[in-house]
């Protein structure tokens, strides 16, 4: 069993991409007590994840420089780290670079270098350890919490934070079919997969969100001189980011509405008004964003289930706007006329020797169709946590250590981020950050809520284990 010899004030998180990195350097910056820190990632950097993780200079984050700097008191503290670190790490920053849009393995590294910079000016007596395992078990006691690595360890700590990240389905019925297919693509960042698509006329992409820009700015930076057919269910078909100024603060002129359909008239009555004075409708995330939270909190789970099922696709397409320099892929293809977008639903697919054949559900009847590679545009995007295969995640389930949110994302917990067991208990040492928290806050998954979550969860851990430490001393 480890336990730290130095500090019995030990926080465990669980998962390294950007929220568990985070909370890391949060706790190492305001601590002022010698704290012991454990990261569990199996992989080899830490504040990378998922979504930081891709090497292609064509994948960027999808909002400037200037809003993301990890600490909010610093506005500008990225756009200064990028302007003294980007050439050496191979990207030549525009004049404009709080307005710039930089690769997103670029902004993984920042988040690495911040970790790096935290652990080496931490408070003396503070300890860091990064385990390149995953967890397979947790028990929790009412003051500790043991949690069991897949290499065979035993930790023990005083807090834990699930910052999990999201889960990649597993693969469908129609695309378990043709998994093996050369031409089949189950990921838009698997680069080894979309290299051997670049020889073919035609590629199916499945969706029409953030991921689909990526695969088409993927294939028009290897040379890709076919065409592509987007599908999706609804027929939204997401836009890249424009310079929109707020215009009114319109959700503040009257109380909350409580109800899914409340809200959608409202933002159709000011989508109307902006249109008639010529502005862009761009303008509604900026004044709907700061809302997100208390409209979530204010409805209840039958209306939260609501807008899940009738609203999610069409406010993902309004606020999760694409950058604008990979955006231009998609532009350039659609104006070749290589790019085409329509509602349909994809029914089945199987291999026609060097070819996929697709069958389609469309508004005019059911279609099939031959295509030279396919790409899952869909995202890792699994929030069911009832659905989620990760032998952790049914672990902690079966346990009733954690029970799935009722509206079906993520877990319950409270609004603070307290985990609640299969039996009603809230866990005094057991948090959670992110995307675990979809049920609990919705707009969990963006840096901007992850960095106000991880200040928020630092400081609830500390104020706990601060007094502890001061007592014991």
């Amino acid at each position: 069993m480890y336990i730290d010899p130095h500090s019995h004030q030990s926080v465990v998180i669980i998962g390294g991409g950007f929220a568990g990195a985070l909370t890391a350097i949060k706790l190492l910056d305001k601590t002022e007590v010698p704290l012991s820190i454990t990261i569990l990632e199996p992989r080899e950097e830490l504040g990378r994840g998922l979504a930081y993780s891709t090497t292609e200079a064509v994948h960027l984050v999808n909002g400037p420089a200037g809003t993301f700097s990890l600490h909010p008191e610093e506005p500008d503290h990225l756009v200064h780290w990028l302007a003294e670190n980007a050439l050496r790490y191979g990207w030549t920053p525009p004049a404009d670079i709080a307005g710039s849009f930089p690769p997103r393995h670029l902004y993984g590294t920042y988040v690495r270098d911040e970790l790096r910079r935290a652990i080496s000016t931490a408070r003396s007596g503070s300890t860091f350890r990064h385990v390149r395992a995953v967890a397979s078990r947790l028990v929790s006691a009412p003051h500790r919490v043991e949690i069991t690595t897949s290499e065979g360890e035993t930790i023990e700590a005083d807090e834990v934070v699930l910052a999990l990240g999201v889960f990649q389905p597993d693969l469908a019925r129609q695309e378990a079919s043709v998994a093996r297919h050369p031409g089949f693509a189950a990921s838009p960042w698997d680069a080894a997969a979309l290299d051997r698509l670049l020889e073919t006329d035609e590629i199916l992409l499945i969706g029409s969100s953030l991921s689909m820009v990526d695969a088409v700015a993927s294939m028009e930076a290897r040379g890709f001189q076919g065409r592509y057919q987007v599908i999706s269910r609804r027929g939204q078909f997401i836009e890249d980011r424009r310079n929109a100024a707020l215009e009114r603060d319109f959700l503040a002129e009257r109380p909350l509405p409580t109800t899914a359909r409340s809200l959608l008239s409202i933002v159709k009555a000011e989508r109307r008004a902006l249109a008639a004075e010529a502005k862009d409708w761009q303008a509604l995330p900026l004044a709907i964003r700061p809302y997100i939270l208390p409209l979530w909190q204010k409805a209840d789970n039958a209306e939260r289930s609501r807008f899940a099922r009738h609203l999610r696709a069409f406010w993902d397409v309004t606020a999760h706007r694409a950058a604008p320099d990979s955006y231009r892929a998609v532009s350039k293809a659609i104006a070749e006329g290589r790019l085409r977008h329509r509602p349909a639903r994809l029914i089945s697919m199987k291999s026609a020797g060097r070819l996929i054949t697709a069958t389609l559900k469309t508004r005019s009847g059911t279609e099939s169709h031959s295509f030279g590679g396919v790409i899952d545009c869909r995202g890792h995007q699994l929030h069911d946590w009832r659905r989620i295969s990760d032998p952790f995640v049914r672990s902690l389930i079966e346990s009733g250590e954690v029970r799935p949110h009722s509206i079906g994302f993520g877990i319950d917990a409270t609004e603070q981020g307290d985990v609640i067991s299969e039996e009603g208990r809230v866990h005094r040492n057991i948090s959670a950050i992110g995307h675990p928290l979809r049920g609990v806050a919705w707009e969990s998954s963006s840096i901007s809520e992850q960095r106000v979550q991880a200040i928020a969860l630092a400081d609830r851990i500390l104020g706990k284990l601060t007094p502890l430490a001061l007592a014991a001393s």
